[in-house]
């Protein structure tokens, strides 16, 4: 026979439960805000000029390896990386591949006796517009955003933005 009062033992096991719940709502809300947050978070675009002077040198047909110190352009200040940039001028189209591998992220040369990238990891070899043309590698070479300025003196000059184009 139930006579609508709550014992005290009710009361603890029900203000127990309410507490732990109230506290892992509390705990879980930061916790999936730090796991979500990356979804939303804006990078900020920042261009940088590859280091080596202007491109107008750079023959057609050989691709010539630059260094570009690139941000990361969100989150905290964190230093610049230095990457390399191998800027390619092929039937008239400038290309400014990265050089990483897309099968396991090793770095890739440009092997003048094969006129192709290669890999050394697993031999993966790309042609020189960054198709991937034989070994593991499942996607082409990925390319850096990039665009032409010419100086006061009408030399070209490359700048990369700190993001990649993924596809050709």
């Amino acid at each position: 026979m139930s006579t609508g009062r709550v014992s005290r033992r009710q009361f603890l096991v029900r203000g127990t439960g309410a507490m732990a719940g109230l506290i892992t709502a509390m705990l879980s809300v930061p916790a999936v805000g730090l796991l979500l947050s990356p979804l939303w978070a804006s990078t900020k675009e920042i261009w940088v000029t590859v280091q080596g002077g202007p491109i107008d040198d750079i023959p057609d047909g050989l691709p010539t390896a630059r260094i570009a110190t690139v941000p990361l352009g969100f989150g905290p200040p964190a230093p610049a990386v230095n990457r390399v940039v191998y800027v390619t001028k092929s039937q008239g189209q400038l290309y400014a591949f990265c050089n990483i591998c897309s099968h396991m992220q090793c770095d890739v040369h440009w092997e003048p006796s094969l006129s192709l990238f290669e890999c050394p990891c697993h031999g993966g070899l790309y042609a020189i517009d960054g198709r991937n043309v034989g070994g593991p590698p499942p996607q082409p070479l990925s390319q850096w955003v990039h665009r032409v300025y010419l100086d006061a003196q009408g030399k070209q000059y490359l700048q990369i933005a700190n993001r990649l184009q993924e596809q050709i």
